[in-house]
């Protein structure tokens, strides 16, 4: 026969270890880390690594802290407003994840301008007078730098940027909180 536990948050660690004993195959974990210590949360997700690794359980976690839930998941559900908006593997998730090279300039215009002039490039965003997001990861930031220093542009910033998973959760549910 086939046992299913399931651990709501109002559960210790003690009790999800007491539990584990009856050796379920699958566990549902809801928001299992919420009012633990750095080190319970550390204890926790080694365990829940264990029962997965070692003893080849089947763990479901319910949870908001999705920096955790990026440390321990193999496949993730995007659920909003009760309806599941995408499952896919966290590879699969961090593969659609936009990344792009971040410059913060003088002028985002003129910086438009020289990265159609001279790097024949049109896969940049403009955030506002001086945040600027170049697409194309292939070019390289160093010239990038130097043309537009050349062309009199201040340049304070540069460096490659990728969401993160809050940042992928909140572009794929429209970004609605609960504050």
């Amino acid at each position: 026969m086939n046992k299913i536990l399931i651990i709501d948050n109002d559960k210790s660690l003690l009790d999800l270890l007491q539990n584990c004993m009856h050796d379920p195959e699958l566990l549902i974990l809801d928001e299992p880390i919420n009012g633990l210590d750095p080190i319970g949360i550390a204890e926790v997700r080694s365990f829940i690594r264990a029962l997965c690794n070692e003893r080849g359980k089947t763990i479901l976690i319910s949870s908001h802290i999705l920096s955790e839930i990026a440390l321990l998941a193999d496949d993730i559900g995007i659920i909003d407003h009760g309806v599941l908006l995408e499952e896919e593997s966290l590879a699969e998730l961090e593969a659609k994840n936009s990344k792009y090279i971040r410059f913060i300039v003088s002028d985002t215009a003129q910086a438009a301008r020289i990265l159609e002039r001279i790097f024949h490039e049109n896969q940049f965003t403009i955030q506002d007078d001086h945040n600027i997001q170049v697409h194309n990861l292939d070019l390289p930031i160093g010239k990038i730098i130097t043309a537009f220093v050349e062309n009199s542009l201040e340049v304070s910033e540069a460096h490659t940027c990728e969401e993160s998973l809050e940042d992928y959760f909140k572009r794929v549910t429209g970004g609605e909180g609960i504050a």
